[in-house]
């Protein structure tokens, strides 16, 4: 059942098209005296305290059956390409079925910079270690998704155990920890509960993007359009985003082009996770891939010129109006 669910995810995911956001709504002021030429633009950011070479990384997606090992091996070999940090799929299925193990360690084997395993938050302190070791991780992410839970016929029903298992983990781990959505956006409320535990990563993984409200729908012949009213736009989280001292914020979800991850870097977030973009490619040759991101990137510098910034830490100076 869970290799069938994961392959579910991954074509109902792919099926999924693009679509009007709060990314729409933020118009930022240009500048036609930049004074700069596309060779002065840094894009070089960070990424859980690690230095990276762009803005943004392949975020976490699939795992476990024979098609999630496809898709993981394609990806990897682009992180690697390119030096950008790429996260797993949940790895929680490891645990029910060990051959699956090998869909992950295929990230490890073509990539050599920075991996994040990603567990859900019933996993123990030794299992959480174990899928580490399973990839040889620089971070790990853990992953909160009570709705989807809730709405998935096979989901979880128990969340007692959440917040403890975080802290403990978080506590007892000598990597980082990045604690993230997973396409339904957290709340004030949730961010807060995360600050007070002691978590310096959040990736705020808003609704605009993915939607597993939408999938779980589709896998369940049932309707849960009414649960969609919890749904928060990453573009709003980051707009009414308190100031954390030494806090770190990732935009994901809904960052549909070059665009979106400008608008994200301005509104304050340290780098955009990209996943929709990123299955997209596998449907290419990897030579089609590589022009794909080759291309992404020079959009980037360019938007950059656009504004008249030469480095991804002044764009928060950038002025934007919404409407």
């Amino acid at each position: 059942m869970s290799l069938t669910r994961k392959d579910e995810h991954i074509n109902l995911a792919q099926k999924q098209k693009n679509k009007s956001n709060y990314f729409d709504n933020i118009l930022l002021e240009s500048d036609d005296l930049p004074n700069l030429s596309i060779d002065d633009i840094d894009l070089s950011s960070t990424f859980l305290g690690y230095d990276i070479p762009y803005p943004f990384y392949i975020n976490g997606m699939t795992g476990g059956s024979q098609k999630a090992l496809e898709i993981n091996d394609f990806l990897s070999k682009i992180a690697n390409h390119y030096h950008i940090p790429m996260m797993s799929g949940s790895q929680s299925i490891m645990f029910k079925d060990p051959s699956s193990i090998k869909s992950f360690e295929i990230i490890r084997k073509n990539h050599k910079g920075i991996v994040i395993s990603n567990i859900n938050p019933n996993m123990t302190l030794e299992m959480a270690m174990q899928s580490i070791e399973a990839m040889q991780s620089n971070a790990l992410a853990i992953h909160l998704n009570v709705i989807q839970e809730l709405v998935m016929k096979e989901g979880d029903r128990d969340f007692r155990k959440w917040e403890d298992n975080i802290k403990y983990i978080h506590s007892n781990l000598n990597i980082p920890v990045i604690i993230k959505q997973v396409g339904a956006g957290f709340s004030n409320k949730s961010i807060n509960k995360l600050v007070n535990i002691g978590i310096k990563h959040i990736d705020v993984s808003g609704s605009g993007g993915t939607s597993f409200i939408d999938i779980e729908s589709s896998r369940g012949n049932s309707d849960y359009n009414f649960l969609k009213g919890f749904e928060i736009d990453t573009a709003n989280i980051l707009l009414n985003l308190k100031k954390y001292e030494g806090v770190n914020f990732y935009a994901s979800g809904g960052i549909r082009n070059p665009m979106d991850v400008i608008k994200s870097l301005v509104l304050g977030a340290n780098a955009c996770g990209l996943s929709k973009w990123f299955l997209d490619l596998t449907q290419l040759t990897f030579e089609e891939a590589l022009k794909k991101v080759d291309q992404f990137i020079t959009d980037l510098k360019k938007i950059m010129i656009i504004l008249g910034v030469s480095k991804v830490s002044e764009l928060s100076r950038v002025p934007y109006t919404l409407i």
